[in-house]
């Protein structure tokens, strides 16, 4: 009895992980979307292609996670494919878009990289120390 209550728990508790992955998954995706429609405007159809395609990269972001955990990649690994499928998302989003689109995606990657374009809104106020 002992052992049939232990796989239940077992069971259910793996079950619940993966449900929460899923919506992990999901919640990234939608994001991801939502902060990229900001700046290119997406169309009804667009948004959808490019939620499709955030959710099949932050799955499969999921799976190389869990990879690591198990043990089955490094970290030197799983970076390497957290980077391959990064490239793959631009790649796939980026041949969606409208060449206006596609210049504006350009320009805010250039800022970002410099490091003078924040995804946030509201930036946090400095801290005053006491003096």
């Amino acid at each position: 009895m002992k052992k049939l209550f232990l796989l239940f728990t077992l069971v259910l508790f793996f079950g619940i992980a993966q449900a929460q992955s899923q919506a992990s998954a999901e919640q990234r995706a939608t994001m991801v979307t939502e902060r990229l429609h900001k700046y290119a405007n997406f169309t009804p159809e667009q948004k959808s292609q490019v939620y499709a395609i955030n959710l099949d990269i932050a799955q499969r972001m999921i799976q190389v996670q869990n990879q690591v955990q198990a043990g089955t990649l490094n970290q030197q690994q799983a970076s390497q494919q957290r980077k391959n499928l990064n490239e793959e998302r631009e790649t796939r989003i980026v041949a969606i878009l409208t060449p206006q689109q596609r210049a504006m995606y350009e320009r805010r990657k250039q800022r970002r990289m410099r490091g003078g374009d924040s995804d946030s809104e509201v930036t946090a106020p400095r801290m005053i120390r006491a003096r």
